[in-house]
């Protein structure tokens, strides 16, 4: 049974940082302002007339709204910066009632289906789960965390679509590198993804640092961490002894008796079969010093003794 894709559309999340950390009565001044932020930002980007007749669900502490297609890149370029610029216009009167109101908004583009004004969570498919996991993700909470609450008000993530389709084919004034990738990860949700992290007033650490400032460490690929003047000293008789340098295993399948021998140096170090140990073997006494790759036969080495100086054999 064929299905309609759905109406190819932008969407954009709005989510309120640190809700929880407000009692019941700041909270339902927040979900009050909130609704009237969001319209005054539309009027000061001109989006107003566009918007009315659009999709809009309210989802407790934070709204979900469709933005048509060729508006899109008017939300990029204007919209964030209005909706900072209305909020720390309000913020001194609602510091006033100890509430804080900073937003992370997310902006997602591509077929969204099943339209209904009359039903709040009628839009389905993968563009509105995804747009909210972006919204919830670790790296944006990390903007507004470690930035002053009375002066960076909003966080923006984009998604690797609206960067493509939108800001690196040009059609906005922003560039692309006025925002930053990231990985984005919902820990809760199980959900990772890459988005693009643009901040309209950074502060504090993120202008110490930059806008991946305490954002999590990614996690190591594994392997050996490179090191430098590798050396390892073998007494006695020893077989197919192997060193690398920076990665790699150390084998020594064969170290057996004090000896005197020694076989130190960097990079790599190989003693290639065994060391001779009959009768009629020709011997050098002292210590033998390598680097890089050497041959350990009867007829090479360097010997380095006591009050003499080095000399090739």
């Amino acid at each position: 049974m064929n299905r309609p894709i759905g109406e190819y559309i932008g969407i954009l999340a709005v989510d309120v940082h640190g809700f929880s950390k407000h009692n019941n009565v700041q909270q339902q001044t927040i979900v009050e302002v909130l609704a009237d932020v969001l319209q005054q930002a539309t009027i000061r980007t001109g989006l107003r007339s566009d918007w009315d007749d659009r999709f809009r669900a309210h989802r407790g502490d934070g709204y979900l709204m469709s933005v048509p297609q060729d508006l899109v890149a008017v939300v990029v370029d204007r919209f964030f910066d209005a909706l900072q610029a209305e909020l720390r216009r309000r913020a001194p009167q609602l510091r006033t009632n100890d509430i804080t109101l900073r937003l992370r908004a997310s902006l997602h583009l591509g077929p969204v289906r099943a339209f209904d004004a009359l039903l709040t969570d009628s839009p389905s498919g993968r563009i509105m789960v995804d747009v909210g996991r972006m919204v919830d993700a670790k790296s944006v909470k990390a903007l507004l965390d470690h930035s002053d609450p009375a002066v960076t008000h909003v966080a923006v993530v984009i998604s690797s679509s609206v960067m493509d389709e939108v800001v690196a084919a040009g059609h906005t004034a922003r560039q692309r590198t006025e925002f930053v990738q990231a990985p984005l990860e919902v820990d809760a949700k199980e959900y990772s993804g890459v988005g693009y992290l643009r901040v309209p007033a950074p502060s504090g650490e993120l202008l110490r640092s930059g806008l991946l400032s305490g954002q999590p460490e990614p996690e190591p690929d594994g392997g050996v961490a490179p090191s430098s003047g590798v050396q390892n000293n073998l007494h006695g008789y020893a077989r197919n002894v192997i060193q690398t340098g920076a990665m790699g295993d150390f084998t020594d399948q064969s170290a057996r008796s004090n000896g005197g021998i020694a076989v130190s140096g960097s990079n790599n170090t190989t003693a290639g079969r065994d060391i001779d140990r009959s009768q009629n073997k020709q011997e050098f006494s002292g210590r033998f010093h390598t680097r890089g790759d050497s041959n350990f036969s009867p007829s090479s080495g360097r010997r380095v003794g006591s009050g003499n100086t080095a000399e090739e054999q």
